[in-house]
C-alpha cells in the first residue's frame, strides 16, 4: 500500500532555516529564508559587523540587486564560515543588505550557498547529463 506523506506547510510562505556565521571575532546565529530565486546569500550589516567582518565602502565591492522596491547596490563581504542545513562553506561571498522590518526572516540563503548541498549537486548533475 502506498504511503501518503503530509504536505509541507509553511504559513509565512517561506522555508525558514537557521545558519551560523563565524567571523574573526565572534559567531552568531541568523534566521534565513531558503531562496532558490536569489543568486547570492543576503545577510544584514549588523550580523556581519558583530562577527568581526568588515563591510567594504569601495564601489568595486558592490553588486547590483533587484528588489521589490527597485534596483539597489549592496556591498559584498567574504564570510569566513557559514554553516546551515548540515553544510559548512568557508570564504563565501554574501550581500550586505537589510530586508524590510516586516520580514519574518533576517536574510536570504541564496544559490551561492545552496549549490554546496548534495540534493542541489545531484539535481544539477541530472539536468546536465540529459543535455
Amino acid at each position: 500500500m502506498p504511503q501518503h506523506k503530509a504536505p509541507l506547510i509553511f504559513p509565512e510562505g517561506i522555508i525558514p532555516v537557521y545558519a551560523q556565521i563565524i567571523g574573526p571575532r565572534h559567531k552568531t546565529t541568523i534566521k534565513l529564508a531558503l531562496d532558490t530565486g536569489a543568486s547570492l546569500t543576503m545577510i544584514p550589516p549588523e550580523k556581519i559587523i558583530v562577527t568581526g567582518h568588515k563591510i567594504p565602502t569601495s564601489q568595486e565591492k558592490m553588486i547590483k540587486i533587484f528588489t521589490a522596491s527597485g534596483i539597489e547596490y549592496v556591498p559584498i563581504v567574504s564570510i569566513s564560515t557559514l554553516t546551515c542545513l548540515g553544510i559548512t562553506v568557508r570564504n563565501i561571498d554574501v550581500g550586505c543588505h537589510n530586508l524590510p522590518s516586516e520580514s519574518p526572516v533576517e536574510g536570504l540563503l541564496g544559490l551561492n550557498f545552496l549549490i554546496h548541498l548534495p540534493a542541489f549537486i545531484e539535481f544539477y548533475q541530472k539536468i546536465h547529463s540529459r543535455i
